[in-house]
């Protein structure tokens, strides 16, 4: 059975890589969480979870102690203490993520563990560049400092494997939404989501009409354990839904569960990405035929699991 560790186990993300491991590889994976709460925000207890560390991703000693403490073959780095939303401080942005994450890739060399899967930014990375779906070896021009920081950590995993030997999954992910999601500040359709069951309104930067793709948390979480298990390595993948949805149609389907739903538009931000589209070619060449779940259905599983959590 493998050790996994999975930075940030108790966010949105780990929380669903959790929720998948429990169901479908309880007996292929022991998990170790490293996050900066103890206990899950929803009090969800996870059976695959052998051992719970909290603390500072930035220092090095706690973070030391997981390698000191555990033998490790896997790290799942879901870590980011920012969002493009918040990463207005380029200062802070490297000081929490991109130097601490660096220091983690020298400890991992140290203690002689080489497998990472690094979850990147398919939405920061590319930058405004519309009008074509975006290949994960086209010329990359973020336009936030999340973005920047991505995109160096993906450049030093690929350093370190050059030099370290390290072995890495880079998943460049579009917008997830789902279930376990907490955020108040990235991720519209939950956000939108919880204004309508709060009655609250919801503010949009900009006309709406910019379109993203937008993928099922579920169905992220089932690709990524599906590359992982087929032992995919030292790529940079595209992972999204394939299809691009205006934020207005996102309101829309919102408002077509809950017709008090409102929003209104104020002036749009610097480093909002107008439109981005990811090409799904090489995803598609590691796993056939996957069938994707639709924004419709994605929603009312989302509702559904918001009215039933607590």
């Amino acid at each position: 059975m493998k050790t996994i560790l999975i930075l940030g186990g108790f966010g949105f993300l780990g929380s669903n890589l959790l929720n998948y491991i429990d169901r479908f590889l309880r007996n292929k994976y022991n998990v170790i969480v490293f996050d900066k709460l103890q206990d899950h925000p929803f009090g969800v207890k996870f059976e695959c979870i052998s051992k719970v560390y909290w603390g500072d991703f930035g220092n090095r000693q706690e973070v030391e102690l997981l390698f000191m403490e555990n033998k490790i073959d896997q790290v799942f780095h879901l870590v980011n203490s920012t969002v493009p939303a918040t990463s207005v401080d380029i200062r802070f942005d490297i000081e929490s993520n991109l130097l601490p994450t660096i220091s983690f890739l020298e400890l991992m060399d140290y203690y002689n563990v080489n497998n990472i899967v690094f979850i990147s930014s398919g939405g920061a990375i590319y930058g405004n560049t519309c009008g074509r779906r975006h290949l994960e070896n086209e010329d990359t021009f973020p336009i936030s400092s999340y973005g920047i920081v991505k995109l160096a950590i993906e450049k030093y995993i690929c350093m370190f494997n050059k030099r370290n030997n390290l072995t890495y999954l880079i998943l460049r992910l579009s917008n997830p939404y789902g279930p376990f999601h907490y955020s108040t500040k990235q991720g519209l359709v939950n956000i939108a989501l919880r204004k309508s069951k709060q009655k609250e309104l919801l503010t949009i930067w900009g006309n709406g009409l910019n379109k993203k793709d937008y993928i099922f948390v579920e169905d992220f979480t089932e690709l990524c354990m599906q590359l992982v298990t087929n032992e995919i390595k030292n790529e940079i993948i595209n992972i999204g839904s394939g299809h691009s949805h205006s934020i207005n149609e996102i309101l829309e389907k919102v408002k077509s569960c809950d017709p008090s739903f409102q929003w209104e538009y104020i002036e749009k931000r610097e480093f909002d990405n107008m439109t981005f589209e990811l090409c799904l070619d090489k995803l598609n060449g590691y796993i056939k035929d996957f069938h994707f779940t639709s924004l419709e259905t994605g929603i009312k599983k989302t509702l559904e699991w918001n009215n039933n959590k607590h």
